[in-house]
């Protein structure tokens, strides 16, 4: 009704985001679009990319790009980050979230989400650099992500596989050392 009423970005915004939640993907779409077209709020402009690249899975990967270049933010980074874990795409996902990691305040706005200031970030590191075979940045960071959620019990069971291979690494190592 409010679109109706009187159809500026900011309603467009609302209104894109309440269709997403209903599922209303190619509404939300239309929506959120049009939102772009007028809309000059670079944060609100980055959430409705984060949006779109949830209801157009077929573009997710631009819009959530998109979004990082409207306002540059840890949700827009972790968005991306996400994006490339759910494809198993590691180097990205591995380079994306750790950018999310040189955001480190949260700000006040009302557009910082909750999500992206929990342990994702540095779960996304972890798991992305043990699927690159560096054990130790996967401990390092599994470590951290385990200090935000300590009863998390994959974050927990993770932590104790990367301690494994850390310390099979280093075993190999010795290995290695003890045979020249």
């Amino acid at each position: 009704m409010a679109v109706k009423e009187k159809p500026d970005a900011r309603n467009l915004y609302y209104l894109g985001r309440e269709q997403s939640y209903y599922k209303q993907n190619d509404k939300a779409k239309e929506s959120l679009k049009k939102y772009l077209e007028l809309s000059v709020f670079p944060q609100e402009r980055a959430a409705a990319c984060r949006i779109l690249g949830k209801v157009d899975p077929d573009n997710a990967e631009e819009w959530f790009l998109k979004g990082t270049e409207e306002f540059p933010c840890r949700e827009s980074y972790l968005a991306l980050a996400n994006f490339y874990y759910l494809n198993k795409e590691w180097p990205e996902c591995h380079l994306v979230a750790k950018q999310a990691l040189q955001f480190t305040e949260k700000p006040m706005a009302f557009l910082a989400e909750n999500w992206a200031w929990t342990h994702m970030a540095d779960d996304l590191v972890a798991v992305s650099a043990w699927q690159l075979g560096d054990y130790k940045t996967a401990l390092h960071h599994g470590l951290k992500a385990l200090a935000l959620a300590p009863d998390n019990e994959r974050l927990q069971s993770n932590v104790r596989f990367y301690e494994s291979k850390v310390s099979d690494a280093n075993v190999q190592s010795d290995d290695v050392r003890g045979t020249e």
